[in-house]
């Protein structure tokens, strides 16, 4: 009897250091409020977020907020860069959402290792309040971080281009009838 009993708190002992182990290794979500980023018409843009040391195993999901007040594309470039591929960021998301949170566009990872890569293209946006999420964990104890550059183009040429155009054909007007009362 005395060794069943042995046994038994000898089991439970075991069981108890593997939960314990377990807890002290559980995950925990490091995402940073959403960080509201400029976008303008026909320009670039810059996003990214640092992770500090002893954050092994705990994952993020960053939103980076934009506004947009005209038609236009949008793309962007997301990098993490590390000395190998257990240290640093693995990233492993990257979409575009609209205020109503509807996925709109998914990024495309291009590499992934000791630099992870991803890219996203977004054409014909309207109007509208948008973010990026970028999602991934640390998978070393030394922190890392991840950057973006992103390129805006509006799709609805500006008053400028317009005036250009018809000074280009009131021009070709002045020229061609000045050609035909010489001939």
């Amino acid at each position: 009897m005395k060794n069943n009993y042995k046994a038994l708190v000898m089991g439970l002992l075991i069981a108890s250091s593997g939960l314990i182990s377990q807890s002290a290794h559980a995950v925990t979500d490091i995402s940073k409020p959403t960080q509201a980023i400029t976008v303008s018409l026909s320009g670039n843009f810059n996003l990214g977020d640092t992770f500090s040391n002893n954050n092994l195993g705990n994952t993020f999901a960053d939103k980076f907020s934009f506004l947009t007040t005209g038609w236009t594309n949008v793309d962007m470039l997301l990098t993490s860069t590390s000395t190998k591929a257990t240290n640093g960021l693995n990233l492993t998301g990257l979409g575009l959402y609209n205020s109503a949170n509807v996925q709109i566009a998914a990024g495309v990872q291009m590499l992934t290792g000791v630099q992870d890569k991803w890219a996203i293209a977004a054409p014909h946006l309207t109007a509208g309040n948008y973010y990026f999420k970028i999602l991934g964990n640390v998978v070393g104890n030394t922190g890392g971080s991840f950057a973006a550059n992103g390129h805006v183009v509006s799709t609805i040429p500006e008053a400028d281009s317009y005036a250009m155009l018809l000074a280009g054909l009131g021009l070709i007007g002045f020229v061609a009838r000045r050609r035909r009362h010489a001939a």
